[in-house]
C-alpha cells in the first residue's frame, strides 16, 4: 500500500545520446539508456542494452542488459544475454542468463546494501 503523501516517483530515463559525468542519486526507479561515468543509487535501475555504467550501482533490484564496470550493491541483480559485466558484484539474490558475460568476484550477502559505501 502506497502513502498518498508520499508517492513513488516515475521512472527516471537518461537517453541514449545522454552522459552524465558524477555521482547519480534518485529516490526512484531508473532507467540507464545512455552513460553514466559515476556511482548510480536509486531503488532500482535497469541498464539498457547500450546503457553504460563505469562506476558502483546501489540499488535494491539492478538488472543489466548493457555494460557495469566497477561494483554492484543489489538484493536482486539479473545478468541479461549479451550484458557485459566487469565487477565485483554483492547481492542476495542473483540471476545469470545465458550468454552474459561476467568478470569479477560474486559476494553472496544477507545484506548487501549495507556493503554500499
Amino acid at each position: 500500500m502506497t502513502n498518498p503523501s508520499h508517492p513513488l516517483p516515475a521512472a527516471l530515463t537518461i537517453p541514449r545520446k545522454a552522459c552524465i559525468e558524477g555521482a547519480l542519486e534518485f529516490p526512484g526507479p531508473l532507467i540507464i539508456e545512455g552513460t553514466v561515468l559515476g556511482d548510480v543509487r536509486c531503488a532500482s535501475v535497469i541498464v539498457s542494452e547500450r546503457g553504460i555504467v563505469d562506476g558502483s550501482i546501489i540499488a535494491d533490484a539492478v538488472t543489466v542488459l548493457g555494460e557495469v564496470s566497477g561494483e554492484i550493491f543489489a538484493n536482486h541483480l539479473t545478468l541479461k544475454s549479451a550484458s557485459s559485466v566487469a565487477a565485483d558484484i554483492f547481492h542476495k539474490h542473483l540471476s545469470l542468463e545465458d550468454g552474459c558475460f561476467f568478470e569479477g568476484k560474486s559476494r553472496r550477502h544477507a545484506n548487501p546494501l549495507q556493503l554500499a559505501t
